[in-house]
């Protein structure tokens, strides 16, 4: 809970930038850290990547990734908007393993983890409610957030703007891997009840939230984005509400809710890198593309309407 405070409170700025989260997490142990600011047409966000080290060099890499269109939709409003979300778990669970590594707790696999900070985003109409607008397309965002280094992906989003989970708290989608949409691993379920003390709950999808946005159809939001840019697994972790509520509203982040995403990612990555946890049931996967071929289709954009 103070990582997740403190991420709160150094996120809540209208002059936050990348630079000044690397130098917050460079001070609390060793771990990689690289910023790269994109710019153009007015537009601008600092993105972070971020390596903290493994135990075991050859142990799968779990990707953890921070969704989001910014912390931020300045001038419009003022504060960190619901949408923040998924910086502050992405950045909290960083430097929780950080301070894990320094009393003796390294991670038994490196764990690779990107987000981006952009204080001044737009906003875009949805429905029910508004949502926050990416400061550049979505597969450039892709580009940056997704790596090659990633084994499997857990896609931390802010996921209240819906009527799908009428549920405060925390909820887990399938399995997105290549166009298939694949069950949820019983232990994924295991950890989320241990860390919530709760039933899991779960966010139904449906194919064309696996699809890229360019295609212009309706998504859920932008949580499963990450599955269109790799062929790793993704499971979307996504912070909910019981309400339908806007993506660029303020005074809405719960560090309660926060907290409970960021030690699920942890306890995840403990698991992944272990090789105890697989996102895919190999020997299903396998039948699946022996029965019915690849949906690899989906990742991308489709063929052109007349």
């Amino acid at each position: 809970m103070q990582h997740v405070s403190s991420m709160i409170d150094l996120l809540s700025s209208a002059y936050v930038t990348g630079e000044d989260v690397a130098a917050h997490l460079r001070s609390l142990g060793e771990c990689r850290v690289e910023v790269t600011r994109l710019e153009r047409d007015g537009a601008c966000t600092d993105f972070l990547a971020i390596e903290i080290p493994g135990l075991d060099a050859q142990a799968p890499r779990l990707g953890i990734v921070g969704r989001l269109g910014g912390i931020g939709a300045r001038p419009a409003v003022s504060g960190l908007v619901s949408d923040s979300d998924g910086a502050v778990v992405a950045l909290a669970a960083a430097a929780k393993m950080l301070g894990m590594a320094q009393r003796g707790d390294a991670m038994p696999g490196a764990v690779h983890i990107h987000t981006h900070i952009c204080p001044r985003a737009g906003t875009r109409p949805h429905h029910p409610v508004p949502m926050m607008r990416s400061p550049f397309p979505m597969r450039e965002m892709m580009a940056h957030e997704v790596s090659p280094r990633m084994d499997a992906i857990l896609s931390v989003d802010t996921t209240r703007g819906n009527r799908l989970v009428n549920h405060r708290g925390v909820a887990l989608t399938p399995v997105a891997k290549e166009g298939w949409l694949l069950p949820i691993p019983d232990l994924l379920l295991d950890v989320m009840s241990w860390v919530s003390g709760e039933l899991p709950v779960t966010l139904p999808l449906t194919t064309q939230d696996i699809t890229p946005y360019e295609n212009g159809l309706p998504h859920v939001n932008s949580i499963m984005q990450p599955a269109i840019a790799t062929p790793a697994p993704v499971v979307g972790v996504a912070l909910t509400a019981q309400a339908t509520v806007p993506g660029c509203a303020t005074g809405v982040t719960n560090a309660w809710d926060a907290d409970v995403a960021m030690r699920f990612c942890i306890e995840t990555a403990k698991l992944f890198g272990q090789r105890t946890l697989s996102f895919v049931n190999e020997e299903h996967w396998e039948q699946l593309q022996a029965r019915y071929g690849s949906l690899a289709h989906l990742q991308g954009v489709g063929r052109e309407l007349a």
